[in-house]
């Protein structure tokens, strides 16, 4: 595995720190699809050069709310100290990608990116050249259990309204711990509008559809007990100070970053219900 939690993350970092890293795309992007599972943009595994040195990441051409999105979404999750990939602003110029979706700056391109952790999907895991896969998604499904991490990934999803974790939205490592990756559709969908921000709102789960017929009574009550943690961790965070510190305000625009901040922060007191939901309980 190219990374891991403990060599990219380290420590908790601080609340208010800016998190979103820059980078500038090397020749030789390779495109490709996750298991078959269609992409609002174009994706690519790729070389980019950052102030650490070149590293492997998995490049993202996608327009500039769902770029946002992305950006937003891990900054909170870092924030949390969730297990998902570094992420990245990444420069490109003509001669070395062409797009299709990312804003641009006379000739250069900027796309999302995040470090390339070299693990599979839990799409890729499931989906075989002969079909769905029962036994391996028995094996998923107990990975994703022994990790420890389901009942975060219940309440970030939650409060984050993200209405697309399907199976290939969460990578499972070598060492068999799960990561949260691809959070263009969070905050109720990759093209929202602040009339779209209702903070009591239950928005589509792709975890309710999947994952939680697989989990059993006392699981579900357990996730939701994490889920109340994770609020409090949530309402510990200057939401609004963070987002500007890594720069969200100049993607979004002042008025729909406000709107995004006041939703969350007026979600926080929702999340556990509708975490609860999700798992087809009532609390």
């Amino acid at each position: 595995m190219a990374d891991s939690e403990t060599s990219d993350k380290g420590a908790a970092p601080a609340p208010n720190k800016a998190t979103i890293r820059k980078g500038r795309l090397l020749l030789g992007a390779i495109a490709f699809k996750d298991a078959g599972i269609p992409n609002l943009g174009d994706t690519y595994r790729a070389q980019i050069l950052t102030d650490s040195g070149v590293r492997a990441a998995i490049v993202k051409d996608i327009p500039l709310r769902e770029l946002a999105n992305e950006l937003m979404a891990a900054t909170l999750a870092v924030a949390l100290d969730l297990p998902i990939p570094p992420a990245f602003v990444v420069a490109a110029t003509e001669n070395v990608l062409k797009t299709k979706y990312a804003p641009k700056v006379d000739e250069v391109s900027f796309l999302f990116g995040s470090a390339d952790l070299s693990s599979p999907s839990v799409a890729q895991i499931i989906n075989t050249k002969f079909g769905f896969d029962v036994a391996a998604m028995k094996r998923v499904v107990d990975a994703l259990i022994n990790s420890g991490r389901l009942g975060n990934f219940y309440g970030f999803d939650a409060w984050a309204a993200n209405i697309d974790r399907h199976p290939g939205n969460i990578l499972l490592a070598f060492d068999a711990l799960p990561w949260l990756i691809d959070h263009g559709r969070c905050f109720t969908g990759h093209n929202w509008t602040q009339s779209d921000l209702v903070a009591d709102g239950t928005y589509i789960s792709r975890l309710k559809q999947w994952l939680t017929p697989s989990l059993s009574p006392a699981q579900k009550a357990e996730y939701v007990k994490t889920v109340s943690t994770l609020v409090t961790r949530i309402a510990q965070i200057d939401l609004h100070k963070l987002g500007t510190t890594n720069g969200l305000p100049d993607l979004y625009g002042d008025p729909d970053f406000n709107a995004l901040v006041t939703f969350l922060c007026d979600r926080t007191a929702h999340t556990e219900r509708i975490a609860a939901d999700t798992l087809d309980l009532v609390v």
